[in-house]
């Protein structure tokens, strides 16, 4: 069975730095998909929360629960191993991790379940407007 990856920030091509760790042969980008939830702007990097975790999307107006993503097809189990540890997620210890890495369901193209890391950073942190990290990134930066 075919797994996939939905990257939201730093790990989609070529929104990441020196430091984030390379993708290739381990993913393969298949295009673009949009995950239900909130973006939220954590300084350096972005958190995704999944709709109905903490509550949090009722005072979001709806365009804003949309997250831009790329869609990734997992080519190596060393993937995980690799994005896990640049997440910030320990399955042995979830309550010290950053973030989790969880299977969700794409809002677009709908019916794809796939995974994801979702944050447990602070939900008052900022939105990011559209739900877009990439163009958030280059409006904060110019």
């Amino acid at each position: 069975m075919t797994e996939y990856f939905a990257f939201y920030g730093t790990l989609m091509d070529g929104a990441g730095d020196a430091e984030t760790p390379e993708t290739s042969g381990l993913v393969r980008r298949v295009g673009s998909c949009r995950l239900a939830g909130i973006l939220r702007d954590h300084g350096d990097y972005p958190g995704y929360f999944p709709d109905g975790k903490g509550g949090a999307e009722d005072t979001v107006p709806a365009p804003e629960r949309l997250v831009v993503a790329e869609l990734h097809e997992i080519l190596s189990a060393e993937a995980f191993a690799v994005f896990d540890e640049w997440e910030n997620y320990d399955p042995k210890d979830e309550a010290g991790s950053m973030y989790l890495r969880r299977r969700v369901s794409l809002a677009e193209p709908a019916g794809l379940t796939v995974w994801a890391y979702v944050s447990q950073q602070p939900e008052s942190d900022p939105v990011v407007p559209g739900g877009d990290w990439r163009r958030h990134r280059a409006s904060s930066s110019g």
